[in-house]
């Protein structure tokens, strides 16, 4: 029997911490239907996310058969490994798979536009050999049993320009796009189990590498998408859903809960389907999941991407799970106009409101995501947008547009019809040097529409960066003040703060600026700095090493709304509660609020805030463990914020607190740790905040009160 070496990878830059923790599933999907599917071969086969270790395996291991995935955050990093595996033995066989392509998922017809953009793709990066534009378990199945057919020569393979069905790939002579057949979706006979003809991955060991406590275990209990959102390449052709069963899923996870509950790592996991919890099967698998939370406290999170509807039925499933979900119910926007052009499928406005307030009532943390510029989105409809859902107790995180390759608004069509204008950048820390030479993934991103002008964008992202901010949890005691006993709106005082903040940057001299006011400028700038014209323009730029350097030490090529928050809490915490306390204590004033002791009750939550924090703990535990500061307030703050559905007036009682660490703050900081490391704050800081679904008591202290003599 031959023995063919067959080198899997989903790729992450690991030059600054790294993009992705998650257990690589996708490609033991790959591995593990490869060899089913091909019997009459031997394969030796390696999995990995590390690119040194791939370029590794490359020099000394030697791989038959490349095959690695190609996302926006990595696409040039594996064209990279194409390009170095090709220098040392141009017989290998290189297959690429993934969304970043003009075709996008699943697609089962393109157009001739598509095609040519296909062409124009691997014109480009000429040494990839075959492009899985279907599913990628059957498509790179297909090709390597070609390659078997043809004797294991690549060469031979595409001299003859085979047409390999899912795939494309350029003639030998290079001068026309080779279309295979498409293959459709496993399991569609069966869309319940459909996809159990693919043997698991961690069943039979494949991922057991990755099983240590530092990646997060994933799961995808179904493929496909029923939408069609234009900003998104999952639903570009009707493909249907089809499933894992419940009995495969609940194996799966009681493998990977031996394996990782007793461990000291991370206790996340993550379900990758497009609408987890929509189905009548999320709701069965979820029966199985409290059995392991009763058993063994595992998983802590649960990570989804939240379905379009049916979203009452993943509320009964958090429940179930004692609140374990991350709940994000993304938008995108709330203008009716904008929704219908990107045929977006939401809920009503009203309808959102009413459901967001059952969420609330049930303790839950709401979380949004909005996307701008879309079509038809303004500046104003932006900025009611955010207002709408801050007054409902909304938490609010806003993307810029990726104009990605295979979505509807990543094409020419779209891209000339609303008039969209586009710019680059890195992708948030995804660059290095492997073999000698620089790669730096990046991205394509609408900065201006025929709706927004790419001054109203800019002036939208500084805004979205405070409302992002401001809904952190740490934010929570004054939001329940102001919504509370101070009937102020929540919209009205971020907004507040954004007036002020702008026309301090209009009209002051920058070196001027206090710490909170430096931040805010900083990030106008840098948002500004990292936009370039063309692919061409960030290569030349930041293949510089002067530039270079200053990728390796943050100043460029970060995610900027991470960065600055990030830098907001780990360097200028307590400059950030006294600009936030003090821009409250003035709107107050502005608004004639004067009812009984307002400012008495603001500066004790000040107080209260500025010792309340376990950050510090983060990077220094042995050091901060036992500063545990005790405090006097005029108002009771840590009771009332338990109990904030009465008046805070009825608190008004001088109080003596110590400020302690409990068990809590010390699992949460071990977790974080785990997933991002400590030597870089700012890092640290803002993956926890963007990453995790974490709670307001997880980075608090405990409030214990002291009884004075």
């Amino acid at each position: 029997m031959k023995k063919i070496k067959v080198l899997l990878g989903d790729l992450r830059h690991y030059t600054l911490g790294v993009h992705s923790n998650y257990v690589p599933v996708g490609i033991g999907y790959i591995a593990t239907y490869l060899q089913k599917v091909i019997p009459s071969v031997d394969f030796d086969i390696k999995i990995t996310v590390n690119p040194d270790e791939a370029f590794d395996l490359v020099d000394n291991w030697k791989p038959d058969v490349l095959g690695l995935s190609n996302y926006m955050w990595n696409s040039n990093l594996s064209y990279r490994v194409c390009e170095y595996i090709k220098e040392k033995n141009e017989n290998t066989l290189c297959i690429l798979g993934g969304p970043e392509f003009p075709t996008g998922t699943g697609a089962s017809f393109l157009s001739k536009i598509i095609k040519d953009e296909c062409y124009d793709y691997l014109k480009d990066k000429d040494k990839i050999d075959y492009y899985c534009y279907s599913d990628g378990e059957t498509s790179l199945a297909s090709v390597v049993q070609e390659y078997v057919n043809y004797n294991f020569d690549t060469l031979k393979l595409r001299k003859n320009n085979v047409e390999i069905k899912g795939t494309v790939s350029l003639s030998h002579d290079k001068k026309k796009l080779l279309v295979g057949k498409p293959i459709m979706r496993l399991g569609l006979s069966n869309k319940v189990d459909g996809r159990d003809c693919i043997p698991s991955p961690y069943l039979n060991g494949l991922l057991d590498n990755f099983l240590d406590g530092n990646f997060i275990p994933s799961f995808e209990t179904a493929r496909g998408c029923p939408f069609f959102c234009t900003f998104c390449d999952q639903g570009l052709d009707m493909t249907k859903i089809v499933s894992f069963s419940t009995k495969r899923m609940t194996e799966e996870l009681d493998y990977v809960c031996e394996k990782v509950s007793k461990l000291s790592g991370t206790k996340t996991i993550a379900f990758h389907d497009s609408n987890w919890g929509m189905y009548q099967k999320d709701v069965a698998l979820s029966d199985h999941l409290l059995k392991l939370i009763d058993q063994h406290d595992w998983p802590s999170y649960i990570k989804v991407s939240t379905p379009k509807n049916k979203r009452q039925q993943l509320l009964d499933i958090d429940s179930k799970l004692k609140n374990r979900i991350g709940m994000g119910l993304a938008q995108q926007s709330m203008n009716q106009e904008t929704l219908k052009t990107i045929k977006r499928e939401n809920l009503k406005n009203d309808e959102y409101i009413k459901f967001v307030k059952e969420l609330v009532s049930r303790g839950k943390k709401v979380g949004c995501e909005l996307i701008v510029p879309l079509p038809n989105e303004t500046k104003q409809t932006y900025f009611d947008s955010t207002q709408i859902l801050l007054d409902c107790g909304v938490n609010i995180g806003t993307y810029t547009l990726m104009m990605l390759q295979g979505a509807e608004l990543g094409r020419a069509e779209a891209i000339n019809k609303y008039k969209m204008k586009s710019k680059w950048r890195i992708i948030p820390r995804d660059f290095g040097i492997y073999r000698g030479k620089k790669v730096f993934d990046i991205e394509r991103i609408c900065v201006a529409t025929e709706t927004m002008p790419h001054e109203d964008y800019l002036a939208c992202r500084r805004f979205s960066f405070l409302v992002d901010f401001y809904s952190y949890p740490l934010f929570d005691p004054i939001r329940r003040l102001m919504e509370g006993d101070l009937k102020i709106s929540y919209f009205e005082f971020v907004k507040f703060i954004f007036d002020k903040l702008e026309e301090n940057i209009k009209n002051l001299n920058p070196n001027t600026f206090k710490n909170y006011e430096k931040i805010y400028y900083e990030f106008n700038l840098e948002s500004q700095a990292e936009l370039f014209e063309s692919k061409e323009h960030i290569y030349n730029f930041f293949s510089k090493d002067e530039n270079y350097k200053k990728l390796l030490k943050g100043e460029f090529g970060d995610n900027l709304m991470r960065k600055y928050a990030a830098k907001a809490l780990s360097i200028r915490l307590n400059d950030v509660i006294d600009f936030s306390i003090d821009s409250l204590i003035d709107l107050v004033s502005e608004k004639s609020l004067n009812q009984i002791d307002n400012k008495n009750v603001i500066n004790s939550t000040r107080l209260w805030l500025k010792n309340l924090f376990i950050f510090n703990g983060i990077f220094d535990w042995e050091k901060e463990k036992n500063n545990e500061p005790i405090i006097t307030l005029d108002y009771d703050i840590p009771n009332w914020f338990k109990n904030y559905t009465e008046s805070v007036y009825k608190f008004k009682k001088k109080s003596i607190y110590q400020m302690k660490f409990n068990k809590k703050n010390e699992s949460f900081i071990n977790e974080i740790k785990t997933l991002y490391g400590c030597d870089d704050k700012v890092f640290t800081i803002g993956k926890t905040f963007h990453e995790l679904p974490i709670a307001l008591s997880d980075f608090m202290k405990s409030s214990v009160k002291v009884t004075s003599n």
